[in-house]
C-alpha cells in the first residue's frame, strides 16, 4: 500500500545535521518527499510504501545524528496514495511560524573528522582555524534567530565560495546544510595584534606567531567560541605572577587547557567520569586532583586541592597547543563579570592585561562562558552551566503558561517555561558587577526573541532589592503581569525536585551562604519539608551574627569572632581571638561591641568560613568561597566533631557550638587537616540525624540536597553515604548547579505549581 504521510519532529533537530540525515534516509528507503525547518521543529513529508514509511519513522528515532535530541514525533496527516509517486527528496527553504517550538543546539566541540582534515597538508582546509561540519562547531553563540539557517546566523556575513557551496548542496557530503561551513577562501579571518591594536600577522602566520609568543612567556587574549580567553604558560611563576598582578586576581584558580587527554593525565588524576566529561562534545572544565610530581606552577591554583582542566574544543585551540603540553586558558573577564566577546571591547578593556590579541571577524552574537563540572563517584555535577549545556531544556510534569523565573543575585541566571519544557539560561555572574545587568538583559532578550515568548507570569526572589527582579519586571512590562515571590531556599528545593522528576513532598537540606528569609534575617542553613508549591521551615542552624554584614564574606575572621562570642561569651571570645590574631586586636575591640546590632544569619556557608579562619587558614579572602574551599582542601580523616540537635518552637536547631569548642580544644593535639575533616564529618552526621527524626514525624524518605555548600564534595560524599545507609533516597543536582544558578529553575517550578496543569 502506498502512503502519503507528514510528521513533525521536535527537539534539538536544527543545526545538528538532521535535515541531511532525513534526506539520506529517505533515499535509502526509496521514499520521496521533502523536509523543512519550521519554528515548530523539522517537518517531514513522505511518499512511498507503508512499510518503508514505518521503518523511516523508527529510524528517525534510533539513527538520528548524535548531537540531536528528539522530544517528540507527531503525525500531522496520513492518507493513502491512489497512484504512484514521483522520485526525489528535497530540502525546502525554512519557514518561521508564530509559535516557536524548535530547540536550539548548544555549541559543539570540533569533531575528529574535521581535525583529521585540518591536520592534512593535502586538504584545502589544512590548518583552517574555523573548520566545522554538521557534527560540530558553533551553534548557540552564532544564532541570531530561528529557524536555524545561515542567513539567520553571524555567518551571514560570509558568502560561501563555489567549493563550500558545492559541499553544502551535496546530500552525500558531511557538510550538507552545515550552516557555519567555510574555508580559507570564504570564511572568517584571523589576525594578531599588539596591545594597541597594531596588526602583526594574518591567517596561519598569526596562529604560528601567537603560539611562539606564548612560548616566550607572553600573555595573549584569544577570541574563542563564546568569548575571549586569556592564555599564557602554566609552567612559569613569573608569567603567572604578572598575570595575577595585571588582572587583580590574587588567589582565584586559573583553568588549564591540556593539549590531549594524555597530557591532562600527567597534570591531574582523572577518574573514568572525568575522562568522559573531558572527551564529551560539551568539553567542560573538569575539576581534578593535581599531581604533585608535575612541573605546573603553584600559582595556577594556589591553596586549593582541585585544578580545573579542559581539552581543546575549537580548531584554534588545537592549533595553538601544537607542540605544547598545556596553556592557562582563563575567561577574559573580571571576577564574576561577563566574559568579553567583542573585538573593540577586548582592545579597550584588556589592553592593560595582555601583551597581544588574536582576533577573528566571526561575531559572537551570544557570549557564553565555559561550563565547569565536578566528578562525584560514578556521576558528576555542574558548578557552572554554560557552553555545551545551554540552551538544552528540561521537562516537568506540568503544562505551564510562559513563566519567567528571574533568578538570584550572585550566581545570576534566568529561566523560561513553555508548556512542559523548562529553558534554563546560562551562567551570567554577579549582578552587582559592572556589565552583568546588561548581560542579563541581553541574554533574556535573546531567549525571548528566539522562542517568540511573551511571559505573562513572573516569579522572583523574596528579596525586595534584587537587580534581576527589577530587570525582569522592566523587560516584561505587562500591566496584567502576574507575579509571585518565592523564598530563596524554597526555590532551591523546587529546582532539585524538578531536575530529579519528583513532585515531593521531601525533606530539604538547603545549605548555602545567603538567602533572604521570611523573617527578614539571612538564612543559609535550612531544613525544609515541602514541594514546589509550599514548604515548612522545620529546622535551621543556630543563628549567629555577621559583624560588618557583607564585609564578613571577604573577612572570615569577623565570622570566626562571632562564632567564638556565641560559644564562649564576649570576654572569653576576645581573649581567645587576641591569641589567634594578635595584629587585629584593635579591630576586634571595635567589632565585638557591635555584635548585638549586626545582621542575624543561619548560614552554613558562613559557618564554614568562620571555621576556616579559626584554624588559621583564611582570615581574609580574595574571592567568594575561598575560605570554605581551603577548609575542604586540607580536610582528612574520619573524625566527627560534635554537633548537637535541639528543638525550639517545633523546629530542630543544629547547634554548632560544641563543634567550635571541639575545634578550639583540638588545636593542641590534632593537625588542622584532621580537625577540618572532623568538622565535615560531624556536620554530615548531624544532618543525617535530623533527617531520621523528620522521617519519624512525616514518613518522608526523600532528602533533597541543594545550595552552594553542596559543591563541597567531602561534605556531599559523607552526607550521601550516611543517608543511603539509613535507607533514604537522596536527590541531588547534576545538570543544574547546586548553587544559586538553579534558583531561577526552582522559581519556574513554583510558578508551574500555581498556574500550571498536570500533563
Amino acid at each position: 500500500m502506498l502512503l502519503h504521510k507528514k510528521i513533525l519532529v521536535s527537539g534539538i533537530v536544527q543545526g545538528v545535521g538532521f535535515r541531511p540525515f532525513c534526506a539520506r534516509l529517505a533515499r535509502m528507503l526509496n521514499l520521496s518527499g521533502s523536509v523543512i525547518n519550521t519554528s515548530g521543529g523539522v517537518e517531514i513529508d513522505l511518499r512511498g510504501g507503508e512499510e518503508d514509511i514505518k521503518e523511516y519513522e523508527g529510524r528517525v528515532r534510533t539513527d538520528a545524528p548524535p548531537a540531536s535530541v528528539i522530544t517528540s514525533v507527531v503525525e500531522l496527516e496520513s492518507a493513502p496514495l491512489d497512484s504512484g509517486f514521483s522520485e526525489g527528496f528535497s530540502i525546502l527553504k525554512s519557514r518561521r511560524e508564530e509559535k516557536q517550538l524548535v530547540l536550539i543546539p548548544p555549541d559543539l566541540a570540533v569533531c575528529e573528522n574535521c581535525l583529521r582534515e585540518m591536520r592534512d597538508p593535502e586538504d584545502r582546509r589544512h590548518r583552517y582555524p574555523f573548520i566545522n561540519c554538521t557534527d560540530c562547531g558553533p551553534r548557540y553563540t552564532i544564532i541570531r534567530e530561528l529557524p536555524y539557517d545561515r542567513p539567520k546566523t553571524t555567518m551571514a556575513d560570509f558568502s560561501m565560495c563555489p567549493l563550500c557551496e558545492g559541499e553544502y548542496r551535496d546530500p552525500s557530503d558531511r557538510r550538507f546544510h552545515a550552516q557555519p561551513d567555510a574555508c580559507w577562501n570564504c570564511g572568517p579571518a584571523l589576525w594578531l595584534t599588539d596591545r594597541t591594536g597594531g596588526e602583526i600577522a594574518r591567517g596561519d602566520e598569526a596562529v604560528v606567531r601567537c603560539s611562539a609568543l606564548l612560548d616566550e612567556g607572553k600573555i595573549c587574549a584569544v577570541k574563542g567560541i563564546g568569548g575571549f580567553h586569556i592564555a599564557c604558560s602554566p609552567f612559569e611563576d613569573a608569567v603567572l605572577s604578572e598575570l595575577r598582578r595585571r588582572k587583580g586576581r590574587k588567589d582565584k584558580p586559573f583553568a588549564v587547557m591540556a593539549a590531549s587527554l594524555e597530557e591532562a593525565e600527567k597534570i591531574v588524576r582523572i577518574s573514568a567520569v572525568g575522562k568522559r566529561l573531558l572527551l564529551s562534545p560539551q568539553r567542560p572544565i573538569v575539576l581534578c586532583c593535581p599531581r604533585k610530581d608535575y612541573s605546573l606552577s603553584p600559582l595556577v591554583a594556589p591553596g586549593v586541592r582541585s585544578l580545573g582542566v579542559m581539552l581543546p574544543y575549537s580548531p584554534l585551540h588545537h592549533l595553538l597547543l601544537e607542540g605544547k603540553a598545556a596553556l592557562v586558558m582563563t575567561s577574559a573577564n573580571f571576577s564574576d563579570a561577563p566574559i568579553v566577546s567583542d573585538n573593540r571591547e577586548a582592545l579597550s578593556s584588556l589592553g592593560e592585561i595582555v601583551d597581544f590579541f588574536l582576533f577573528s571577524d566571526r561575531e559572537i552574537h551570544m557570549p557564553i562562558d565555559d561550563s565547569v563540572a565536578s566528578p562525584m563517584g560514578s556521576t558528576y555535577f555542574l558548578l557552572r552551566r554554560a557552553r555545551g549545556y545551554t540552551p538544552i531544556p528540561m521537562t516537568m510534569r506540568k503544562k505551564a503558561p510562559v513563566i519567567l523565573g528571574a533568578g538570584s543575585e550572585m550566581k545570576a541566571s534566568f529561566c523560561l517555561s513553555q508548556d512542559s519544557l523548562v529553558f534554563p539560561g546560562q551562567y551570567l555572574g554577579d549582578m552587582k558587577q559592572r556589565g552583568t545587568a546588561a548581560y542579563y538583559q541581553r541574554g533574556l532578550n535573546h531567549f525571548l526573541s528566539l522562542y517568540a515568548l511573551k511571559p505573562e507570569h513572573l516569579v522572583h526572589d523574596l528579596h525586595p532589592q534584587f537587580i534581576s527582579t527589577a530587570i525582569a519586571e522592566k523587560t516584561l512590562g505587562s500591566p496584567g503581569l502576574k507575579k509571585l515571590a518565592v523564598q530563596h531556599h524554597h526555590a532551591h528545593l523546587a529546582a532539585c525536585l524538578l531536575e530529579n522528576d519528583r513532585e515531593g513532598p521531601a525533606i530539604g537540606l538547603i545549605l548555602d551562604g545567603t538567602g533572604y528569609g521570611t523573617d527578614g534575617t539571612i538564612w543559609g542553613g535550612e531544613i525544609l519539608v515541602g514541594d514546589a508549591s509550599e514548604y515548612e521551615r522545620k529546622g535551621h542552624f543556630l543563628p549567629f551574627r555577621l559583624p560588618g554584614g557583607d564585609k564578613a564574606v571577604m573577612e572570615p575572621w569577623r565570622t570566626a569572632l562571632s562564632l567564638l562570642a556565641k560559644t564562649y561569651g564576649d570576654e572569653e571570645a576576645a581573649r581567645r581571638a587576641s591569641r589567634l590574631w594578635k595584629d587585629r586586636r584593635g579591630r576586634m575591640e571595635q567589632v565585638l561591641p557591635l555584635l548585638p546590632w549586626s545582621p542575624v544569619t543561619t548560614s552554613c556557608g558562613r559557618f564554614f568560613d568562620g571555621a576556616s579562619a579559626l584554624l588559621g587558614l583564611a582570615e581574609t579572602i580574595s574571592y567568594d568561597g575561598q575560605a570554605a574551599m581551603t577548609l575542604e582542601g586540607i580536610a582528612e580523616g574520619s573524625l566527627a566533631a560534635p554537633f548537637e540537635i535541639a528543638q525550639e518552637d517545633g523546629r530542630y536547631i543544629l547547634d554548632w557550638r560544641p563543634g567550635v569548642k571541639w575545634l578550639m580544644d583540638s588545636k593542641e593535639s590534632l593537625s588542622p587537616a584532621l580537625i577540618a575533616g572532623g568538622i565535615h564529618g560531624g556536620l554530615a552526621r548531624a544532618l543525617v540525624e535530623i533527617c531520621l527524626r523528620l522521617r519519624k514525624e512525616t514518613g518522608l524518605n526523600e532528602a533533597v540536597l541543594s545550595g552552594g555548600v553542596w559543591q563541597n564534595r567531602r561534605l556531599l560524599a559523607f552526607t550521601l553515604k550516611g543517608l543511603r545507609a539509613e535507607g533514604f533516597l537522596p536527590l541531588v543536582h547534576r545538570l543544574l548547579p547546586p548553587n544559586d544558578e538553579c534558583v531561577s529553575v526552582g522559581q519556574v517550578a513554583a510558578g508551574a505549581a500555581r498556574w500550571g496543569t498536570p500533563l
